[in-house]
């Protein structure tokens, strides 16, 4: 297969990055490699969607920071393509990382991702889903026994009167925010003497979500991997982890000095994954992380979802691999439900 990564820089890639996980086992599977920039993108009638995309070489490359460095360096070989001939296309672009508003606003990579879809692209993940699922709002469209309490407003007085009507403490954190930006911890909103600054402060940029604090987060998160709606298992290893806060932080995010251990995969994780599958396979959310705490699902990561490196490390198993297996097999079907016929992968999914 072709596979194509669509990234903010090719130069910014670390070798602990999901997506050099992903490129990696792709390339040792026979896979050809490529990468490309949004800012690359174009389209024309003529040409369609078309790009720079640039290739580590043929190897070989025994491990990944080989395979990065390159990917990054003199070796690398540059060429322009048309995205349309890619045999899967992954949008590993987050827009929330972007120094651009407009661009945060609107991800260029979606409106082409639909481009390449039309013309028959098996693109990671669907462009239409993830224009649904661009906002925390999302969430609300699952059922609500697996979500906290929220109230989505850009009024102050609503959020009070649902902080008061709560009677216990909550978190306020902008509707568009991304890794942990503006989170604030409210315990008891009658007591919080500067809670109109707060409410001021988040949402100057947009839309406010007030939401219930839940107690179990002081034990952290859950990272969970999900592929076409099902928890990732290698044998009985769920691609699982848990993120702790740092010291005095209320965030678990690993940017900010988050620690990573070990969690077993229970019932509640099951039931959450359940009940949330047909929804992501219906709009098309592949390969997503969902953020658990407790029994409550907190959020769902579609644009960048990471973790494979911190999971294959606690728990020495290769996550990337058992994706771009499944990935060979969903392009398959893909191709045949389009009247394209295409050899056998060569290796399946145990």
């Amino acid at each position: 297969m072709k596979i194509c990564f669509v990234v903010r820089s090719v130069y910014s890639q670390v070798m602990t990055y999901t997506t050099t996980h992903l490129a990696y086992e792709a390339f040792l599977r026979g896979h050809s490699v490529y990468y490309t920039t949004v800012n690359s993108l174009s389209f024309s009638d003529t040409t369609r969607v078309r790009a720079t995309v640039v290739s580590p070489g043929p190897g070989p490359f025994l491990n990944r920071q080989a395979f990065l460095t390159a990917l990054q360096g003199e070796q690398s070989t540059r060429d322009e393509v048309c995205l349309s001939d890619m045999d899967a296309v992954f949008l590993r672009y987050n827009p929330n990382e972007s120094d651009s508003e407009k661009e945060r606003n609107r991800n260029p990579s979606i409106e082409f991702g639909r481009l390449l879809k039309a013309h028959g692209v098996f693109v990671i993940n669907d462009p239409t889903g993830l224009t649904r699922a661009s906002s925390k709002m999302y969430l609300s469209e699952f059922p609500a026994d697996i979500r906290p309490k929220t109230l989505i407003t850009r009024s102050t007085i609503k959020i009070k009167e649902f902080l008061h009507a709560l009677k216990k403490p909550a978190i306020i954190k902008p509707l568009s925010g991304y890794g942990g930006q503006d989170v604030f911890f409210i315990k008891n909103p009658k007591k919080e003497w500067n809670i109109n600054q707060i409410i001021s402060a988040v949402s100057k940029n947009g839309y406010v979500m007030a939401q219930e604090y839940l107690p179990e987060i002081k034990k952290g998160d859950k990272r969970l991997l999900l592929l076409n709606g099902n928890p990732i298992f290698s044998g009985k290893q769920a691609a699982m982890y848990r993120r702790m806060s740092p010291k005095g932080d209320i965030r678990s995010n690993m940017h900010i000095g988050g620690t990573r251990k070990t969690v077993p995969f229970t019932k509640a994780e099951a039931r959450i994954a359940e009940r949330i599958r047909p929804k992501l396979v219906s709009d098309g959310l592949y390969f997503v992380g969902a953020d658990i705490v407790g029994n409550k699902l907190l959020e769902i990561n579609v644009f960048c979802p990471g973790g494979i490196n911190n999971i294959n490390e606690l728990y020495h198993i290769n996550v990337g691999r058992i994706v771009i297996e499944d990935l060979e097999i969903r392009v398959r079907i893909h191709k045949t439900q389009h009247g394209i016929v295409v050899p056998h992968p060569r290796a399946r999914l145990s």
